[in-house]
């Protein structure tokens, strides 16, 4: 089967500790959630809320690469089992870079 993705992904828990992500949408509405998967292009996120494909939000994160936290604009791509899945809409080009350093030592 091809791959379809534009970037390779990893899973993210790297260590025992929980890799934490804030999702906020334009309401104001804010969630704590985990990551499940990380690319640079986006990420999954399990939460307890529920939103719809489209969804413009802004995700607060910090990797556990020990760098500064992230704030990014994405939009909900879909959701299911797992979690909702996030396109990064505004990411710098150091997070990109970095994200990218952060999946590749990983796959």
């Amino acid at each position: 089967m091809e791959e379809k993705r534009k970037h390779p992904r990893a899973r993210v828990y790297w260590d025992v500790t929980v890799w934490k992500v804030s999702v906020e949408d334009e309401a104001g509405t804010q969630w704590e959630g985990e990551t499940v998967d990380l690319s640079p292009g986006g990420v999954k996120v399990r939460f307890a809320g529920t939103l719809e494909p489209g969804t413009p939000v802004t995700l607060i994160f910090a990797p556990p690469d020990g760098g500064p936290i992230i704030s990014a604009r994405a939009s909900v791509v879909r959701r299911d089992a797992r979690g909702h899945a996030f396109a990064f809409a505004a990411l710098s080009y150091a997070d990109y870079v970095r994200l990218r350093k952060m999946v590749k030592a990983r796959t």
